[in-house]
Parts: structure tokens; C-alpha cells; sequence
């Protein structure tokens, strides 16, 4: 649905910042993407040209097939854009404002305040449909940006920090909103500061830094290849661990430390090791009782920080 290919931007000449260097990657249809980097990365610069804001310096951008700059009218019609930021007319209301926008796309009047309420509505907002966008809250404004963005239907939706600011209620409703946008076969373009959100999320994600991209792929793809030599650390809930169960561990070919824990015990293997049965059994012939286990997972935070060298997230 969205294929990027060489995208190219330099700010003030041949000689000027280059802000994305040869940026290409692609986003299914119907899919959430989590597009990831730090400040400064080209993140907002590869978001602008998507929603035809900005022309490239080089390469192509294609939104549902049509190229951005020869098909701009054609692309517009295809995205919902949702800034991080969106500035308000303060002394409207949140259903005047709506119907304002529709203008826009030449949407009757009569069809606009019906599909504006039904919006309102679906966000939460419909009992605030009267009250003036200055009296609206943070997470408010956010809620009246995504009906904004869905009004003319869009089969594709590019979202910048998109939960930023939320609470943690707010936060649950943007989740399960996104994930209604896409089991009704919107494709999400995401980008966020929110790692943990877009790991709930988004199963396949984009990493750029210093303007290129270093990591496109799924995040437990990309977590196999970047730890695949790494050790395998088992954490085991477990009851009666004594210096009897933890030697029984210690003795179990390929298991490299064992560390007590308050509670149970982790077991570390070496790369490529599944000990988690044998590991199992000697627990119970040592006379302990297992309540669970889990492999240890590397989190899309700690991919980041290992793909930009630790920048800021």
C-alpha cells in the first residue's frame, strides 16, 4: 500500500543537511507499521512527503499507486494525516469544526453534521460536540484529530505520536481504536516515541537514524537476527529452590549460570539452547515445585537502542 524507493531530502542545496539518505522500505496493506528513530532521525521529514507536504530531493513515494508528486490530489484523497500537533479554530466547536474541514472535500452540509456526529460519538466526544475547541482537554483535541482524520474515510492513515499525552485510560482507548482501524482494513503508518505501544501494536517496523534506515522487518524477526548468538536466559517461578536444586541445574549440559531469585531461579544456556525440559525435570527431582517459566524476550526498546547505537528514544 505504501512503497517508498530512494527517498532523498536535502534542506538548502546539494550542499545543505541531508535529512533521509536513500530511504526505502514498504507497508502492506492492512497492516500497522511502526516507523522508529530518534529526534532528529528524518521521521517528521519522511512523514511530510508522504502526506504530499514536502516534494523529495530524489527517489519515489507511492500511496496506494500513485506516485506523490504527479498524483498529489490522487494521494490526498487515499490518506488521513494526523500531526502531532494540530492547531484548532479555538472558538469553534468540535462538530463546527468537523463540518469546516468536510468543506474541504466537498462533502454536503446535511452529510457532513451527520457523519461529523457519528465521529464525535465514536471518539467519545459526542457530549462535547457543542463545547468550543479551546475547553477541550489535551486528550480531547487528540480524539477530535483522529475523527479528523478518519472523516472522508481513508483507506490509509498516517499518525505522528499519536498517543502522546495521554493518560493511561486514554491510552487503552487509542489502542483498541488502532486495532479496530486495522481489523477494518485500514493500513496504519505509526510513528511514535511510545515503544512499548507500538510493540502491542505493530507486528512489522521501520528504524531510521541519521536519516537511513537500519532495520525493516518484523520485530521478532529482527530480534532472532540480532540475538542469535546471544544467551538464553530462563526464568523459572518456582517454590523450595535450595542448594540442591540449583547444583541439579548447574549440571545440566549447556546451562552456562543459574542465579537464585526471590522467585525462583534463572537459568542462563548458551546460544541456541532449549533446555527448558530438561530444566523442568531437574526441578522436580530436586525436589522443588515449578509454577511457571518464560524465555527471556529482548523488548522493541532494547532492539532500538541496540539498532541507534543508544540514541535517545
Amino acid at each position: 500500500m505504501i512503497e517508498v524507493e530512494g527517498l532523498t531530502k536535502v534542506y538548502g542545496g546539494s550542499r545543505g543537511v541531508r535529512a533521509l539518505d536513500n530511504v526505502s522500505f514498504t507497508v502492506p496493506e492492512r497492516s500497522v507499521f511502526g516507523f522508529l528513530g530518534p529526534n532528529g532521525a528524518g521521521k517528521t521529514t519522511t512523514i511530510r512527503i508522504l502526506a504530499t507536504v514536502l516534494d523529495p530531493t530524489a527517489g519515489t513515494v507511492r500511496i496506494g499507486g500513485h506516485d506523490t508528486r504527479r498524483e498529489p490530489m490522487e494521494v490526498k484523497e487515499r490518506i488521513g494525516l494526523m500531526p502531532d500537533e494540530v492547531l484548532y479554530y479555538p472558538t469553534l466547536t468540535g462538530l463546527q469544526h468537523l463540518v469546516y474541514y468536510a468543506s474541504f472535500y466537498g462533502i454536503r452540509r446535511a452529510e457532513a453534521k451527520k457523519r461529523a456526529r457519528e465521529l464525535l460519538e465514536r471518539m467519545g466526544l459526542g457530549d462535547a460536540e457543542g463545547k468550543k475547541v479551546k475547553a477541550y482537554s489535551h486528550g480531547m483535541r487528540k480524539r477530535l484529530s483522529l475523527a479528523q482524520c478518519l472523516f472522508h474515510d481513508p483507506p490509509v492513515m498516517i499518525m505522528d505520536e499519536p498517543a502522546s499525552g495521554l493518560d493511561p485510560l486514554g491510552m487503552r482507548s487509542y489502542r483498541d481504536l488502532i486495532r479496530k482501524l486495522a481489523n477494518d482494513g485500514k493500513t496504519i503508518f505509526l510513528s511514535s516515541h511510545l515503544l512499548s505501544e507500538v510493540e502491542q501494536l505493530c507486528e512489522r517496523v521501520g528504524i531510521i537514524d541519521h536519516g537511513k534506515i537500519v532495520a525493516v522487518d518484523t520485530i521478532a524477526n529482527l530480534s532472532s537476527r540480532m540475538y542469535a548468538g546471544a544467551p538464553v536466559v530462563l526464568h523459572v517461578t518456582a517454590t523450595g529452590i535450595t542448594d540442591v536444586v540449583l547444583e541439579a541445574l548447574a549440571n545440566i549440559p549447556g546451562v552456562t549460570g543459574v542465579q537464585a531469585t526471590p522467585t525462583g531461579v534463572d537459568v542462563t544456556t548458551q546460544p541456541g539452547t532449549d533446555a527448558s525440559s530438561d530444566v523442568s525435570r531437574a526441578l522436580v527431582l530436586a525436589g522443588a515445585e515449578l509454577r511457571g517459566m518464560t524465555k527471556e524476550q529482548r523488548s522493541l526498546e532494547y532492539l532500538f537502542l541496540a539498532l541507534t547505537k543508544g540514541g535517545g528514544a
